[in-house]
């Protein structure tokens, strides 16, 4: 019930000093709960007398109380003291039979009997009052009585092994008919289901169950000629294929199920690759409309075969039924087509060439492909690639960080003890953090270093000496956890002297080699 304002500014309880109400005000708040006055009012806290008009009955309520949200009767409410002969006139019109006598509490369970259908029930005085069935077995959402769970289960050859636990819960049984215990529920046994699934089995086999005779009619009119009696519908009955001669071992449940099979898989089989055979000429016809020109007879469908291709010339294999089903047919071609739709136009990629200042020298090719161009600010040639551009790359001669190779370097050979490794390598002349400092900070030791022009030229000495090496067998030493900057141009002393590093340095000096492209490992 939703509470009632009071209004400020009137009188409340005479003498009080508090606001005094207009009485013809309360009057209407107690005829909006449902209460007729009998009295004038008193006060808020002064019982007022009043008739509920929906029972009749005068009660006394606290104008406080009403606006507060509070229910006006005591006897609709079930807080009344209730005469025990008035609560079981109540009781009995609602057709329940009291057994006890009224236990002194509208909110006690009072024994009853209910009338129509005589079971014992316990149901509460308030509840009865206000309107609420007297039976929760009669009720329309009423539960399942276990006396008659009981009866159902057993109408239906099963014992209950343990109370009734629910209508939708497994009730642990035992068929009466064969003794194998259960745990159907009784949902399921109201729907019309088995209760027992050996029994629900051996009546769908005598429901399927054929006569020798019906079921050897029915293996003739499949093809097939029985060789031993018969076993049986889910077993496999032997025969003799009547069409080809093959001896075959079908089920009888399989000729006359819903998904029949055929008796005979190697007939099946030819009429299956009857159907999808196709002619000759047909085929010809066709591998020649997609542009092939077959080099050897057609074998079938899903046979690999030789064809000539118009489009690149190549001979490929594909098969016929690959090219009944939209496939290409020729690898070469279909690559092709699929890089001509990647293909970057040679007047975009010039463009962002030129956007990063560098002029191309050459016809463009992939964007993985060193492209040769010429530095619009200091003049060099380089050969970046596309890809390196896009990603903000520039002339490596202009660049402002890493190795400077327009500038004088130097080209290095330093060892470690511990490791017993020997590296080259090289580094700038002039530079802020200088690489042989890092490497002496991990443990390595220089032992001869040569000044040159430029990077380009420290790196063709490197270069050479690396390639030289490696193609005498000499791999890479050290792994990239033991020295993460240049681990490649490591090699194992004993092998590998710095000594001989040196020489090596020394002679490519007096003996300069053909300039060859440079591949940095």
């Amino acid at each position: 019930m939703t509470p009632l304002t009071l209004e400020s500014g009137e009188l409340d309880l005479a003498g009080s000093g508090r606001p005094r109400r207009d009485p013809r005000q309360a009057e209407e708040i107690m005829r909006a709960a449902g209460l007729e006055p009998l009295e004038p009012c008193r006060g808020s806290s002064a019982p007022w007398r009043c008739r509920h008009t929906a029972c009749g009955r005068e009660v006394t309520p606290r104008l406080s109380n009403i606006t507060k949200g509070q229910r006006g009767c005591v006897y609709c409410s079930g807080h009344a003291r209730i005469e025990p002969e008035a609560a079981a006139a109540v009781m009995r019109a609602a057709g329940l039979e009291p057994l006890e006598p009224y236990p002194g509490g509208s909110d006690r369970k009072w024994r009853c009997r209910h009338r129509a259908c005589g079971r014992e029930v316990t149901p509460t005085y308030v509840r009865i009052n206000s309107g609420a069935g007297p039976c929760r077995w009669c009720a329309p959402n009423a539960p399942v009585d276990p006396d008659v769970a009981a009866a159902d289960m057993r109408a239906a050859g099963l014992d209950p092994l343990g109370p009734y636990p629910g209508v939708d819960t497994p009730w642990p049984v035992r068929c009466r008919a064969c003794g194998a215990p259960g745990a159907p529920t009784l949902g399921s046994i109201r729907q019309g289901q088995g209760g027992c699934y050996p029994c629900g089995r051996r009546k769908a086999n005598e429901s399927m169950r054929h006569d020798a005779e019906t079921a050897a009619a029915v293996m003739r009119a499949a093809g097939l000629e029985p060789l031993e009696p018969y076993p049986g519908t889910e077993f496999a009955w032997k025969s003799r294929c009547i069409t080809c001669g093959s001896i075959v071992s079908p089920r009888l449940g399989s000729l006359t199920g819903r998904s029949r099979r055929p008796g005979c898989k190697r007939c099946a089989d030819r009429a299956n690759g009857a159907a999808q055979r196709h002619d000759e000429d047909l085929a010809v016809a066709e591998m020649r409309e997609h542009g092939f020109e077959p080099q050897e007879p057609y074998r079938g469908v899903k046979y690999p075969w030789r064809c000539l291709c118009h489009g690149c010339g190549t001979i490929t294999s594909p098969t016929f039924g690959s090219i009944l089903a939209g496939q290409s047919g020729c690898r070469r071609c279909a690559d092709l087509r699929s890089a001509a739709a990647r293909r970057e136009d040679p007047e975009r990629a010039a463009a962002s060439m030129r956007e990063a200042g560098l002029e191309p020298l050459e016809p463009y090719t992939t964007s993985m492909t060193p492209w040769r161009c010429r530095c619009t600010t200091c003049g060099r040639t380089s050969t970046p690639t596309l890809s390196k551009i896009r990603s903000g790359r520039g002339c490596k001669y202009c660049a402002r960080f890493g190795f400077d190779r327009a500038a004088p370097a130097r080209v290095y050979v330093v060892t470690h003890v511990q490791h017993g490794a020997v590296k080259i390598g090289v580094a700038g002349a002039r530079q802020r953090n200088d690489r042989i400092g890092q490497h002496r900070r991990l443990g390595w030791t220089l032992y001869y270093e040569h000044h040159v022009p430029t990077g380009d030229d420290a790196l063709s000495v490197e270069q050479t000496i690396l390639r030289r090496l490696r193609a005498a067998g000499h791999g890479v030493f050290l792994t990239a956890a033991q020295l993460p900057n240049g681990w490649t141009e490591t090699f194992d002393a004993a092998r590998v002297t710095a000594a001989e590093l040196r020489d090596a340095i020394r002679e490519h000096q007096t003996a300069p080699t053909p300039p060859q492209p440079l591949t940095l490992f």
